[in-house]
């Protein structure tokens, strides 16, 4: 005997098993498939429920094509906000992450790189030495390596991604920002060797677009896992 919730069920199995959809795309297209079983059922009164409910199923299509529908279907509104993440973090490298405004003096707003940046790799190289190479070198590459693992996301997979890794990347973005704002009205202040103070120091463009790279990412990646998208498939497949 036919019963509709167990037919359901293992449909929404085997669709799960056999394709990338989403949870919410899956719900969605359990929808399609509930309204043309009920369809088929007004327009063919005579037609069993377990023809019915066949004929749904084919209306729908196999899992790898309902798959590549969804892919296609409307522009993904999380992925520019990704793409301008990582354009930020880019853009960091080229920038200074440092800036030094000197008190009385007309070097105001020079500006200086840190360690944690593109010059980096220059400076361990000519003047901090074999200790800066073995300790800065993985430092910098750790500390970017979560903006390195949306890379997938960002090439297209659809494969989940890792809650853990959204958090980190909204941490250290939102940190960062705090950590910017924070110098900005509490700048660290630099003495000379007399003790008098000669600079302030204040975080450089570099740096507010690397915290601000990491904190769109985490957005990004969270507007993925809820399927943020600007389109549905066709109507005309169900």
């Amino acid at each position: 005997m036919f019963e509709l919730e167990p037919e359901v069920t293992r449909w929404r199995g085997r669709l799960e098993r056999s394709s990338s959809l989403s949870p919410r795309e899956v719900d969605e297209l359990e929808d399609h498939l509930r309204a043309r079983f009920e369809l088929e059922l007004e327009l063919a009164p005579e037609c069993t429920l377990a023809r019915a409910f066949g004929i749904a199923c084919d209306a729908l299509g196999e899992p790898a094509a309902l798959s590549q529908e969804f892919a296609k279907a409307g522009g993904l509104r999380w992925r520019p906000l990704l793409f301008a993440a990582w354009a930020l973090f880019a853009a960091s490298f080229f920038l200074p992450l440092h800036r030094l405004v000197w008190v009385g003096s007309p070097k105001a707003d020079l500006a200086m790189f840190s360690d944690v940046g593109y010059e980096f790799l220059g400076r361990v190289t000519t003047g901090g030495g074999l200790a800066m190479m073995v300790l800065g070198i993985p430092a910098v590459l750790l500390a970017n390596l979560p903006m390195a693992m949306t890379l997938p996301a960002l090439f297209g997979s659809r494969r989940p991604m890792r809650r853990w890794l959204r958090r980190v990347l909204g941490v250290m973005g939102v940190s960062g920002l705090g950590l910017g704002i924070n110098n900005l009205f509490s700048p660290t202040i630099l003495y000379g060797i007399g003790g008098d103070p000669i600079a302030s120091h204040y975080e450089g463009l570099g740096s507010w677009l690397w915290a601000a790279s990491f904190a769109l990412a985490a957005t990004a990646l969270w507007l993925r896992d809820r399927n943020w998208a600007t389109g549905k498939p066709e109507r005309s497949a169900v």
